[in-house]
């Protein structure tokens, strides 16, 4: 065994995450178990899809599955408590009707007006598929789209059924995609709508130039937007040239990353585009991945994230193949979710803050008991990707799934959790959990770090020599404490 190897077996006492409590489970499918219970129903989760949260994220929405024929539900809360707000077979707003289908992609706004989409039984195939805001009809197939371009007659486009990734705007204004539109040449049938309004279009021309084959819309990668709906980011194909067509990330009308760009540092070219996400302070998101297949995540154009590159300032661990999710809240503060080359691969998935510290990671006991103890015998398999969120009173929301401790222990399915992270280190000598005190332990991992040429113990210049200065500059900060 190496230095470096043997000091990355020390992780999960010396550089796991520190948490104020263990993660608190609102919501689970573990049968019989009252997480379990969909609200109002009596009735278990058997599964979730696609975490959304208010800007500051105080309100959540999701769908959900019930073990019911009838299975389909949307599910929106605040806090700890949720309400199922639309069930499958139940009836809608729509007189004599009910829902079929429920979407996966809903949105929710900070006064926690929701909007989500459904297929509907009770009428005509062709006026079936519907975006509900509460009792509101934001759009409906068969119904006039209007703002479009046309090579033909303008005026007489309706939308047809394909209505998706809906978000509620602060003042409650609808933003959605619509695809397959009628009554309208086939290049130009696909459009994202702010409310009334046209943002883009597909076989229209972008700002930079390039014309818009067509707008991404499955989970992760749909039209999101800044609260006030001023800034917008979607994942769409462009058409560069009359013989090709790339993926790309477009923000407010203007290609800013394509397949076939560099990315520094890596020096890689990129392949795909996986997930954007508009954050409240109009900072943009962006995963995927490049022609190798390792993973990259910038935040408006620059890389936070990539394969091989260290997953927090302990730099233990870097990121492995797997980069999974990316979200950021109103201040700038970032998440991202993936497996790390943690050589044991029961604890080498994680969820890192701002790249610089682990705030949970796989085999982290959670609250299922709602004691405040990790006392359950349950702790986090895995992150599920993209469904990360931040709330503004430093918590953290996610979907995971869990296992029974001592992994790999059984699969207990599916969860909806909140991550309440504990201090951050109060200077470079704490290396240590608990942060916000200096104790053995921080002088344990120190040496480790400075045995294996870890960053994290090179505290004095010139960069990348390991000496006694770097051993007079832990012991300095060591001796002046945390605050």
């Amino acid at each position: 065994m190496s230095i470096r190897t043997a000091a990355v077996a020390l992780l999960p006492a010396l550089s796991t995450n520190a948490l104020a409590a263990p993660p608190t489970v609102i919501y689970s499918e573990i049968p019989g178990h009252p997480t379990a219970q969909a609200p109002g129903l009596g009735i278990d989760f058997t599964g979730f899809l696609s975490l959304y949260t208010s800007p500051n994220g105080r309100h959540w929405i999701f769908k959900a599955f019930v073990d019911d024929p009838e299975n389909d539900v949307i599910v929106a809360g605040s806090g700890m408590t949720g309400a199922v707000v639309a069930r499958e077979a139940d009836p809608t707003p729509i007189d004599g009707t009910t829902h079929n289908f429920l979407d996966s992609d809903c949105g929710i706004n900070d006064s926690g007006v929701f909007a989500y989409g459904s297929r509907l039984d009770g009428v005509a195939s062709n006026a079936d598929e519907i975006i509900f805001s509460g009792s509101t009809i934001v759009a409906r197939e068969g119904v006039l789209a209007p703002g479009l371009f046309d090579l033909g007659l303008v005026g007489d486009e309706v939308f047809g059924n394909s209505l998706n990734s809906p978000s509620v705007l602060a003042d409650g204004t609808v933003c959605f995609r619509a695809d397959l539109i009628e009554n309208v040449d086939n290049d130009f049938e696909s459009a994202l709508y702010i409310g009334s309004t046209v943002a883009a279009q597909e076989g229209t021309t972008a700002e930079t130039g390039e014309v818009y084959d067509s707008f991404a819309a499955f989970s992760g990668n749909f039209f999101s937007l800044t609260p006030d709906g001023a800034h917008w980011v979607v994942e769409s194909d462009i058409d560069p040239s009359p013989f090709s067509s790339t993926e790309a990330v477009v923000v407010d009308d203007a290609v800013v990353l394509r397949q076939g760009d560099t990315l520094l540092p890596t020096s890689a070219i990129v392949d795909a585009v996986f997930s954007v996400e508009m954050a409240p302070n109009g900072d943009w998101y962006a995963r995927g991945d490049f022609i190798d297949d390792t993973d990259w995540v910038v935040r408006n154009g620059v890389v936070i994230a990539h394969t091989g590159g260290a997953v927090d300032d302990a730099d233990f661990e870097n990121w492995s193949d797997v980069i999974s999710g990316v979200t950021g809240d109103a201040n700038g503060n970032y998440l991202v979710a993936g497996e790390t080359d943690n050589p044991n691969p029961d604890l080498n998935a994680v969820l890192s803050l701002n790249g610089s510290q682990i705030i949970a990671r796989e085999g982290d006991p959670v609250d299922l008991d709602g004691n405040g103890l990790a006392d359950d015998g349950v702790e986090i398999n895995a992150f599920s990707p993209e469904d990360i969120a931040f709330v503004d009173d430093g918590s953290v929301l996610a979907f995971v799934t869990l296992r029974q401790t001592g992994g790999p222990g059984a699969n207990l399915g599916d969860a909806f959790i909140r991550i309440t992270p504990g201090p951050t280190p109060c200077n470079e000598a704490d290396l240590a959990i608990p942060f916000g005190a200096l104790d053995f332990s921080d002088v344990v991992a120190f040496l480790a770090a400075f045995a294996a040429m870890d960053p994290a113990a090179d505290l004095a210049p010139p960069e990348g020599l390991f000496d006694f200065s770097d051993v007079v500059a832990f012991l300095a900060a060591f001796g002046a404490g945390c605050p």
